[in-house]
């Protein structure tokens, strides 16, 4: 994605106002993952809530709760100028959907969870797959 931002003033202001929609936008973005153990079949539901910049992510399995946040791997912003008749600053991100995230159990337990996101910006929403890690070995296959 490239933005091309010519007039500083206009920059400001339309930053602002995308700011302001992505937050009314993701104020109501919550749903849920589901989840099967390999060789069990026991479900497993994660809950999620959309953020600007991770998600939060909860869950309860054998009746112990857990809690902890996905994050984009490897996302890269460029920044550039050019000059000429007029300065254009030019400003480029690379995503990958490809997202991490931890969940620690009130127990002690851990989640290590692999997302792939299917909208690679990161909106939850739009779905995806994932496999978690319990710390006790088993695997959780996931799909939103």
């Amino acid at each position: 994605m490239k933005v091309e931002i010519t007039n500083w003033a206009q920059a400001k202001s339309g930053s602002f106002f995308i700011v302001v929609v992505m937050f009314a936008s993701l104020g109501a973005c919550a749903g849920n993952m589901q989840g099967v153990v390999r060789g069990t079949g026991q479900t497993v539901s994660i809950n999620y809530e959309q953020g600007m910049s991770s998600d939060s992510l909860t869950a309860v399995i054998d009746g112990e709760d857990f809690a902890g946040k996905a994050v984009m791997r490897g996302a890269t912003t460029t920044f550039g100028n050019a000059f000429g008749a007029a300065m254009t600053t030019f400003v480029g991100t690379s995503t990958s959907g490809d997202f991490v995230a931890t969940l620690l159990g009130n127990r002690g337990s851990t989640l290590s969870c692999d997302l792939q996101y299917a909208d690679v910006t990161g909106f939850t929403t739009a779905g995806g797959v994932g496999v978690c890690r319990h710390s006790d070995g088993r695997i959780i296959d996931i799909i939103w």
